[in-house]
């Protein structure tokens, strides 16, 4: 009988919030928070070697991301989704640390890798740069990604796996009394719950007695508009779910300079609204009845068309304030991919214990994402803006409909969340 590991992914995403007194909006990463390099290496040259580091899984993880979009959203029923493919790519990039034989290649070749472009040992010391680089407590932008390992205490795990855990993944690794699920339940949520500041304070139940290993990635983000929206231009407005069903949101109105296109070909608008810092949140509204068209779409070559198609220009620009969450089954998602041997007895994940006997019998994410004008600060102002007349005068972009949103870090060009908005009062 294989012992079982247990796969958890989350993800938290704390509401969005104003910019802080004081800071340029223009601010950028400085170079000194990257991984030290040695002493003798010039700036240039490590700052190169960072750029082609972790462009290696640059364009895999990104076509793997769109992939993933694409089979959670073929659900047929309308619902929302949110979910970060960072999280799932990282943790079983880790996985592959100890997996062997069919069992690797299964995990490779599904998470879009090919080992004819790439030797493995640079994909892990790629995953290590993003790691590395979006752990920045100094940033205005709060960004947490890390992983950790529950491990039966009585386990004895291969050296060399978990210095490679440790020291690539930055992993945390735990000791724990899976005998006692109660407690190890506790601990396992606990730790989630800190990680995530509260956003996923359950994210586990039902512990298997057979499990011996607990492995995880986390993901916390907190980031504020570059331009906030503001409070009091909030308005209670109707959101079309479907050709039946209307709700009430809050919608959050601002008018401003932004990147946008209107895509005639694939029927929808782009628009592109920056936080602080390296991050940016994308927009996507299909037109009425496009959006399984927009979707069937979306491919890393139609995000880098509208990345560099957008042009800057003043809209009026409506977005709801909304609440989502969203838990799968990942397990069901890989085996959809081509990943089987992970989750039954032929697993080889040998690499972990030095020994054959170690399976996957869950892998679960779950995320949640809160978009709003922000947190509370006193301040006062007054200001009037004059403007000349415009012809045309500006566009309207209403998101009002179903539509798509996706968080991404322009330095790295990560995709770290994404989501589908088809009810924003939706629990």
């Amino acid at each position: 009988m294989k012992f079982i590991l247990c796969f958890l992914l989350l993800t938290g995403l704390q509401g969005l919030c104003h910019q802080l007194p004081g800071h340029h909006e223009e601010q950028e990463q400085s170079g000194d928070k990257n991984p030290p390099e040695p002493q003798h290496q010039p700036p240039a040259e490590r700052q190169e070697t960072e750029t082609t580091s972790f462009k290696k899984i640059v364009i895999p993880n990104a076509e793997y991301a769109f992939r993933l979009y694409k089979l959670i959203a073929s659900d047929p029923s309308p619902q929302n989704v949110i979910f970060s493919p960072l999280s799932i790519s990282t943790a079983f990039a880790m996985l592959m640390l100890g997996a062997k034989n069919e069992t690797h290649r299964q995990l490779f070749n599904g998470l879009a890798f090919d080992l004819s472009d790439a030797e493995e040992n640079e994909i892990h010391g790629a995953f290590n740069q993003v790691i590395h680089t979006l752990n920045q407590p100094n940033n205005i932008t709060k960004m947490d990604i890390g992983n950790a390992l529950f491990i039966e205490e009585s386990w004895k795990l291969d050296p060399k796996f978990l210095n490679n855990v440790k020291t690539l993944y930055e992993a945390d690794c735990l000791p724990t009394c899976f005998r006692n699920t109660t407690a190890a339940e506790n601990k396992i949520n606990d730790y989630v719950k800190n990680k995530t500041n509260g956003k996923i304070p359950q994210a586990i139940q039902g512990l298997d007695e057979s499990t011996a290993m607990v492995l995880l990635n986390y993901i916390f983000f907190k980031a504020c508009w570059r331009n906030p929206f503001s409070f009091e231009l909030t308005t209670e407005t109707d959101f079309f779910v479907d050709a039946t069903t209307t709700v009430k949101v809050n919608m959050m109105y601002r008018k401003g300079d932004y990147d946008f296109l209107q895509d005639e070909d694939l029927s929808c608008w782009v628009v592109r609204v920056p936080y602080n810092e390296d991050y940016t949140a994308w927009f996507i509204l299909p037109d009425q009845g496009k959006l399984k068209a927009v979707e069937n779409a979306l491919s890393r070559q139609v995000f880098q068309k509208w990345m560099t198609s957008v042009k800057m220009n003043e809209i009026h620009l409506h977005i709801p304030k909304f609440s989502i969450s969203g838990s799968y089954d990942v397990k069901d998602l890989l085996q959809k991919q081509g990943v089987k041997n992970v989750f039954n007895d032929d697993a080889d994940l040998s690499g972990i214990t030095g020994k054959p006997n170690v399976k996957v019998s869950k892998a679960v994410h779950k995320a949640v994402l809160d978009v709003h004008e922000g947190g509370t600060e006193a301040a006062a102002v007054t200001v009037m803006e004059f403007e000349s007349l415009r012809f045309p005068p500006p566009p309207t972009i209403e998101f009002n409909r179903s539509f798509i949103m996706v968080i991404g870090h322009k330095r790295l060009q990560h995709y770290i969340f994404m989501a589908r908005v088809t009810d924003p009062t939706a629990k």
